[in-house]
């Protein structure tokens, strides 16, 4: 049980630095759009890393659960994409 309650607090913490990191870039870099994207983009490959790293380490890495992943951020990149330059 002790390893569970680690493993579920330091994937909290890592998603809330990833997120908090990267709106804090995001607003800073506010007015420059090609930035922001680049802060979306390091965003959602730290995330998809760290979903592999904390699936893997849970024992629940499946090829389709990474593909998820990627697709879900490929998403993400796309509609920031669209709202950033269009």
């Amino acid at each position: 049980m002790m390893r569970k309650d680690w493993l579920l607090i330091t994937h909290v913490v890592v998603l809330l630095s990833i997120l908090v990191g990267a709106l804090w870039a995001f607003t800073y870099f506010s007015g420059a759009a090609l930035q922001q994207f680049c802060v979306i983009v390091v965003a959602v490959v730290a995330h998809i890393v760290w979903g592999a790293i904390y699936h893997s380490l849970s024992n629940r890495l499946t090829v389709g659960l990474l593909l998820e992943y990627i697709l879900i951020g490929a998403l993400v990149l796309l509609l920031f994409s669209w709202t950033l330059f269009s």
